[in-house]
């Protein structure tokens, strides 16, 4: 399914190729490590919008850089977290556009992912997520420097994790396939079987609250899935009920 808008080029391409031509940039030119963003222990140089737009609380909030919440969107950790948000944003989100609008519907996806970074912040920060103990590693190597220039302590290592990735905001687009076409029928690849957007649906965010619930392997990340998948089912539960209002 393609959709091109009245101005021409519709916003889902636009997103897709803005993600690609960020992620070629990401990984031609490289600057310093930035202490709030980087890991203690990565490389003295890190990819220059990786370093200029990941989210993380620290940067974000204590040293307020606030367009990270926007920036970590057209981020990606490598070639395969690419590919596979943009094949899901190609399949669901031209639908989702020509339902709400351009306009509507950028806002919608970004603040999906907004959604997504906060969410993931409050669960680290609430301790419903944890990162590993860094207390004794942070006497003997770098991490420690980095904890004392953020004025940090071992326990709040988690405001400086970085976080990226589109991903948020197209959980926040497939809920709203599965409210839009509950019934339509996707091919999954793994398992290979087909089952309903409404199943599917159901299955990400199952999925992702037992990773978080787990605390399993990329849980921050399963969190920010969450804080998408939570504001488009609010959005998208109003949408319903005012439909049905209208009769």
């Amino acid at each position: 399914m393609s959709y091109t808008n009245r101005d021409g080029m519709s916003i889902t391409t636009a997103l897709i190729i803005s993600n690609i031509v960020v992620f070629l940039i990401n990984n031609i030119v490289e600057v310093p490590a930035l202490y709030g963003v980087a890991n203690a222990m990565s490389p003295e140089t890190e990819p220059v919008l990786f370093v200029r737009g990941a989210y993380s609380w620290f940067t974000c909030f204590e040293e307020g850089q606030l367009w990270r919440l926007i920036t970590y969107q057209f981020l990606h950790a490598n070639i395969w977290h690419l590919v596979f948000n943009m094949w899901a944003l190609y399949f669901f989100g031209y639908a989702v556009e020509y339902f709400m609008g351009a306009h509507r519907y950028l806002i919608f996806y970004l603040s999906c992912g907004v959604a997504g970074a906060l969410f993931s912040s409050l669960l680290f920060g609430v301790g419903v997520l944890s990162t590993p103990d860094v207390s004794l590693l942070a006497q003997y190597t770098p991490l420690g420097d980095l904890l004392n220039a953020a004025g940090l302590n071992p326990e709040e290592f988690w405001k400086l994790v970085p976080m990226v990735g589109a991903s948020a905001g197209i959980y926040g687009v497939l809920v709203a396939v599965a409210f839009l076409y509950p019934r339509s029928v996707v091919q999954v690849l793994f398992p290979p079987i087909a089952m309903t957007m409404r199943t599917f649906a159901l299955m990400a965010m199952g999925i992702a609250f037992l990773t978080v619930t787990l605390n399993g392997n990329n849980a921050g990340g399963e969190a920010g899935h969450l804080g998408g998948i939570i504001l488009s089912a609010v959005i998208m539960w109003i949408w319903r009920r005012r439909a049905r209002e209208r009769g």
